[in-house]
């Protein structure tokens, strides 16, 4: 009797999560520029790592975004030649930080967004329309905003007990982050008195 009962449950279980696997697998879906989303559509950012790390991660994606169109745009319509060349550094270190961010949030099975919110087009479309000093200054000036709450966001990811990989993503991320808000600094001060 307790063999009968034993096999009807294996039975069940295996018949219920089967199908359960096999529908989980159909959801998954693979996104080239990003990451593996368990869920497509929805709002939750991944499983494994708690919700600060999922916002701090998708925070992180947004900005090394912005920091790629924007420092794109820089090499365009920036007139001074250190603007130029602080654009340039732009694409390749957040380039070079957002391919690491992947790979993180690819371990821990979190979706990356592909797109600039709100705030960060704004900026862009304020951006767009100078050229030339004003430009330089307007740029300068947000980039010195930009990363000294980048930094400020990264130390804190950084010092709190969160997932592993996460937080040594941040903490390499911020000597970095420090060498992009000084130089920005100096070549702000330097813009505003001329």
């Amino acid at each position: 009797m307790i063999q009968v009962r034993l096999r009807v449950m294996i039975a069940l279980c295996v018949g219920l999560g089967i199908p359960a696997m096999l529908a989980a697998q159909q959801q998954s879906t693979t996104h080239p520029d990003r990451t593996i989303s368990a869920s497509p559509g929805s709002n939750d950012y991944g499983i494994g790592v708690d919700e600060t790390d999922k916002k701090f991660m998708h925070e992180a994606a947004i900005g090394d975004a912005a920091e790629i169109e924007l420092g794109h745009m820089a090499q365009q319509q920036a007139s001074d030649p250190q603007v130029k060349s602080f654009g340039r550094r732009m694409v390749k270190d957040h380039s070079q930080a957002d391919d690491l961010l992947k790979d993180v949030a690819a371990s821990q099975h979190v979706s990356l967004p592909t797109d600039l919110d709100p705030k960060h087009n704004d900026v862009k479309q304020s951006l767009s329309k100078l050229s030339g000093p004003a430009f330089d200054r307007a740029y300068m000036q947000m980039m010195v905003i930009e990363h000294t709450q980048d930094v400020s966001k990264f130390k804190q990811e950084a010092s709190q007990p969160h997932d592993p990989a996460v937080k040594n993503f941040a903490a390499q991320s911020v000597p970095i982050l420090e060498s992009h808000l000084n130089e920005a600094k100096q070549i702000a001060a330097r813009l505003k008195s001329q």
